[in-house]
């Protein structure tokens, strides 16, 4: 008869044990999946952030692009007023 009594206590600490197993495995696995969806969403995020960047830079290349023009143009004016210039103080000169 002692054993009839042993053998319920013993498949209820069983029973106790495995719900707890499960609950514990249960949560670790919403852990991890809750660890995976963030590092997801902060990959995500980055990437966004990347092409942002990306799209920031080209348009700084673009305006760089489009003042070296702007720059390359000021250089031949100021080349071409140094060329007149020129011509006018030896014109000058000469008709001293």
């Amino acid at each position: 008869m002692s054993k009839a009594l042993h053998l319920p206590k013993f498949y209820f600490f069983a029973a106790a044990l495995a719900v707890a197993t499960v609950l514990l495995l249960g949560s670790y696995a919403l852990a991890e999946s809750d660890v995976y969806f963030n590092l997801k969403r902060t990959r995500e995020a980055l990437l966004a952030q990347r092409q942002e960047l990306l799209n920031a830079q080209q348009a700084v290349q673009q305006q760089i692009g489009e003042l070296q023009k702007r720059n390359d143009r000021i250089d031949a004016y100021l080349r071409d007023n140094d060329n007149s210039l020129r011509d006018v103080e030896g014109a000058l000169r000469a008709s001293k």
